[in-house]
């Protein structure tokens, strides 16, 4: 159909330009030699169809003309046959994806649980390790994520100063607990002469030596101060304490968890662990089927399904972990000493015998179950690491949103760095180091052997002291008797 120059709305255009349409069809317009001449090709098609969305949730695949005129389904309609089964391209390429995210997960995933479990075998000394080389890792990615080379080159010694205030927090931190602990005295003990000299004079001036290296380091980083990097360098410091209030203070009561027994540091590493996968597998199977609202906006894969059922199923199968893990010697027997090779013998403490435990209490009894106290310690921090622990990994997601990053590090493969795996760990520790010390073993509930380890790591002058305060306290001259 040839038109005239006056109901040519708009200049020609190239053949694969729509110039209108209606429900009949729609028109092309083709170049000619003029634009009195162009002819309008009209093609009739069935309706106007809706745009299809790949599976990977990208931009819109708009549906052929083919596919409309002739009615044949395409390759990703349900009706079609071959080896995407009603896929599409998109839909393939984000199901293989997510399958080789999983295969890569498991392959280096599964080592990493035999290691751990290798460093149980192993015993306590060597878990201690195992933290302190994890806060290592944790301080270096967390401290690059604001790490801008080109103004760091301007800046003397600025990553420097960073790390002698990680160490700087370590060596107060871990040398009050060894003391705490009497580990320092055991310590000593196996050393010779002049290195135990050495480290107990340590020991004895450690709040002083803690507290040079601080403000040296502190004095330092005012003096490396530069005009122009003010802010840059004052926003990093900061962001630096923020860090170390994370992975060290946080952690911090970890040490005591585990000479305290292994279980205590087991049941809250297996608990996140647990959590992260039954939330996965609910949400695959049930997300957003119930529930249709988004879960919370820092994480969109996240769902409802996947955090109810995560908390559900880890309490049940924390239950069961608690009581397994309690069933040996190695984990429950407490190691009072730092030696590597210790070989632990103890008579296991009631709370890792099974017997009739009133619910709720013994005064107000409603059913009486036979289980391990232990157990029910387990369902308590089982639904804090459900509830309150996942909010650690919420918030590293909104540290990598603002900084625009995937990963902290890709140390390994399919998971990422050390704080992509342990981003929950940090609440879920400090939480069952509170509750241990508040419902199991209270801070005045020291044994005979708590007292002797106390006494031994004082000074000379105050043990000797200590020892005339107690007789005057108990009128003994020789032999004192109860």
């Amino acid at each position: 159909l040839a038109l005239s120059r006056g109901s040519l709305a708009a200049p020609p255009q190239k053949a694969s330009a729509f110039a209108g349409g209606s429900r009949h069809g729609r028109v092309a317009v083709l170049p000619g030699p003029s634009r009195s001449r162009a002819m309008v090709v009209r093609r009739r098609v069935a309706s106007p169809q809706p745009e299809r969305h790949d599976g990977a949730g990208g931009s819109a695949v708009p549906t052929s003309d083919e596919d409309t005129m002739t009615g044949e389904p395409s390759e990703g309609n349900a009706a079609g046959s071959g080896p995407t089964k009603a896929l599409t391209p998109g839909q393939t390429k984000a199901a293989e994806s997510k399958l080789s995210k999983v295969r890569t997960r498991l392959m280096f995933g599964t080592p990493m649980i035999f290691a751990f479990f290798g460093l149980v075998w192993l015993g306590h000394p060597y878990m201690v390790l195992l933290v302190c080389l994890l806060q290592v890792g944790l301080f270096r990615e967390l401290v690059n994520v604001r790490y801008k080379p080109a103004k760091e080159r301007e800046v003397p010694l600025f990553r420097t100063f960073q790390w002698a205030m990680f160490v700087v927090a370590m060596t107060h931190v871990y040398g009050r607990v060894f003391v705490k602990l009497g580990l320092a005295h055991s310590a000593t003990e196996r050393l010779p002469e002049p290195i135990s000299f050495l480290v107990k004079e340590t020991i004895r001036y450690h709040r002083l030596i803690s507290f040079s290296a601080y403000v040296a380091t502190f004095v330092g980083f005012v003096l490396s101060l530069r005009p122009g990097l003010y802010k840059y360098q004052i926003g990093n410091t900061v962001w630096t304490v923020g860090v170390l209030s994370l992975v060290v203070w946080q952690i911090k009561g970890t040490t005591e968890l585990i000479f305290a027994g292994l279980v205590w540091f087991m049941l809250p590493c297996g608990l996140v662990v647990a959590n992260d996968c039954w939330a996965y597998f609910s949400g695959v199977a049930l997300g957003k089927r119930f529930i249709k609202s988004p879960f919370l906006a820092l994480s969109p894969n996240k769902t409802w399904e996947g955090f109810i059922g995560g908390f559900f199923l880890t309490v049940i199968w924390g239950w069961y972990y608690a009581g397994l893990i309690s069933n040996h010697q190695w984990t429950v027997c407490p190691q009072r000493n730092v030696d590597p090779f210790a070989n632990l013998s103890c008579e296991p403490s009631s709370l890792f015998q099974v017997q009739s435990i009133d619910i709720p209490s013994k005064d107000f009894r409603l059913f009486s179950i036979q289980a391990k106290p232990f157990q029910l310690h387990a369902a308590f921090l089982a639904t804090f690491a459900s509830v309150v622990a996942p909010f650690g990994g919420f918030l590293a997601s909104a540290i990598k949103r603002a900084y625009n990053i995937k990963d902290f590090d890709s140390l390994i493969p399919g998971h990422g760095g050390f704080m992509d795996r342990m981003d929950c760990q940090f609440l879920m520790l400090l939480c069952t180091n509170v509750w241990y010390r508040t419902f199991v073993r209270a801070y005045d509930e020291l044994s005979e052997e708590d007292l002797l380890r106390v006494i031994q790591s004082m000074v000379p002058s105050a043990r000797a002291s200590f020892l005339e305060m107690l007789l005057l306290e108990f009128n003994c001259t020789g032999t004192c008797v109860a």
